[in-house]
């Protein structure tokens, strides 16, 4: 039907592949049109078509017509593209000649596995790079815009419009009792006590308002409170250190209602928490890590004139892990949200590791509009990284996020690489990206990290932690509590979600409205 109304396709030998989309959805139409129709009712006595029947193909044409514009188009686009550019590499051999007619693939060898890898080899199969005279640091691999890979990776990761970040919810969590009256908390509704943070505290406590309390009074309360902590993974000696937290800020008080305790019961959390949450960057530095101040500061600082040369240099994230955990991902969620909040952020491209790493951040800065700096694969982590870095302070980016590959914490190569990576580029952050759900394995994991950032007399620690599927865990918060007790790095964000704008900072009303809700 297409070549007998537009015959001029066939002499341009156009490419027909969205007309074979648009005619098996049209076939699909027209059988759920038979199905639901008696087909003699489809002509009238005289043998004409209904009328009924010329409407319903004409509305179904044009619905499948449109649909095949915006999913058939982008496929013709992306195999039209790739068709000629094999088309062109196909009218060339290795020597410069004009390769025969039969010549239609170019041939490539593989390597079995068990002859020598030498550079050469890597060299050849490294497919990330299009053109070869390509200057150095420039030949990101080209995606094309209208490319069903593009289209399905902004469709999985982009927010919709005026989507709010999780990262400004969270900002505006309060507790519940921090909106009562403090002059109306006698008069509480009991009904309402159950509501909110304080529900699984409500038995223990209640009996204790009303007099002034004694060690002895609140030894069986905090014991139960213990154990609703243990229950949440929270290790028994940070439990415990909680507890402690509240007794003291209970004995020796008197409260008239059960308000009154639970007010005194957050305050105290609030600060023992706190104190957990915030132990101090490994390196000595603030009890907190705020990336998006600190990335702004060291800008700032490098337009002073009495500015250091370090400081003319970006604000460098390295983000580390072990294999599957998320790095990837995380790391272009962090670079929303610094471009979000007005930094002008660059993706380094640093597992040179991985099969598929580079293109996979390929298509994240796509999707995000911001730079990237590789040079391919079998390349040294550290040199890429700084060359990244003297790229991004050449072409004015304040912050550089560094992709690692990922690596098992017993990997005694890859994490003397690692190393290698941090001690030459010195970056402003290094974050341990781990699941949320590993438990007591993610200590286990970000000590050996650690030991291997230390390893060779060097000071270097990780700076902070980055928690994936966090929305994952339900009321199992407690866990990244102990982490952040035992390892001494504090959580500097929690991923929520698949898309960009799912990532969030760990709060303390968060966490206690997780532990005691």
């Amino acid at each position: 039907m297409i070549i007998i109304i537009y015959p001029k396709v066939v002499k341009d030998h156009a490419d027909l592949s969205w007309t074979e989309y648009f005619m098996k959805e049209l076939a699909k139409e027209f059988l759920k049109f038979l199905s639901n129709q008696d087909t003699n009712k489809c002509t009238t006595t005289n043998g004409t078509i209904n009328n009924d029947v010329v409407v319903f193909f004409d509305e179904t044409y044009k619905q499948v017509y449109e649909k095949a514009q915006t999913v058939g188009k982008a496929k013709m686009s992306y195999n039209t593209a790739t068709h000629y550019t094999s088309k062109e590499k196909s009218k060339k051999s290795s020597f410069g000649k004009q390769s025969t007619a039969t010549s239609i693939k170019e041939a490539r060898v593989w390597h079995d596995g068990e002859q020598e890898v030498t550079s050469a080899t890597m060299a050849k199969l490294d497919r990330s790079k299009n053109d070869s005279n390509a200057k150095l640091g420039d030949h990101v691999m080209d995606i094309l815009e209208d490319s069903p890979a593009l289209m399905e990776a902004r469709a999985a990761y982009l927010p919709k419009e005026n989507e709010i970040p999780t990262w400004e919810e969270e900002e505006g969590l309060k507790l519940v009792d921090d909106d009562e009256d403090e002059g109306e908390d006698d008069k509480v509704d009991d009904s309402s006590l159950g509501v909110g943070w304080g529900g699984s505290l409500k038995n223990i406590l209640q009996h204790v308002s009303g007099k002034v309390l004694t060690v002895e009074d609140l030894q069986q309360p905090l014991k139960d409170m213990e154990n609703i902590l243990t229950s949440k993974n929270v290790a028994r000696d940070i439990a415990q250190e909680i507890c402690a937290g509240v007794r003291m800020k209970l004995v020796g008080k008197k409260m008239t209602s059960f308000t009154r305790v639970k007010t005194a019961v957050r305050q105290a959390l609030e600060v023992s928490i706190e104190r957990i949450l915030k132990p101090g960057m490994g390196r000595g530095g603030s009890d907190s890590v705020d990336v998006l101040r600190n990335v702004v500061s060291k800008r700032e600082r490098a337009k002073g004139f009495f500015a250091r040369k370090d400081d003319q240099k970006p604000y460098v994230i390295v983000m580390v892990g072990i294999n599957g955990v998320g790095k990837s991902t995380s790391l272009a969620k962090i670079a929303f949200y610094l471009k979000t909040n007005g930094c002008n952020p660059l993706l380094a491209a640093c597992d040179t590791f991985r099969s598929g790493a580079v293109e996979q951040l390929n298509v994240h800065a796509k999707c995000l509009d911001v730079p990237l700096y590789h040079k391919g694969y079998a390349k040294d982590p550290a040199a890429v990284a700084k060359a990244a870095i003297l790229h991004a302070t050449q072409q004015g980016n304040d912050v550089v996020l560094v992709d690692t590959a990922g690596r098992m914490q017993n990997n005694v190569p890859l994490m003397k690489a690692l190393s290698n990576l941090v001690v030459q580029n010195n970056p402003d952050l290094v974050l341990f990206v781990c699941e949320a759900l590993v438990g007591n394995d993610g200590m286990d994991q970000l000590q050996m990290f650690n030991k291997a950032l230390q390893s060779g007399g060097h000071a270097r620690k990780i700076d902070g932690i980055v928690l994936t599927k966090f929305d994952t865990v339900s009321d199992k918060v407690g866990a990244a509590l102990t982490m952040t007790h035992v390892t001494g790095a504090p959580v500097v964000f929690c991923g929520t979600g698949q898309k960009y704008n799912h990532l969030k900072k760990l709060s303390v009303p968060s966490v206690i409205q997780s532990l005691f809700s």
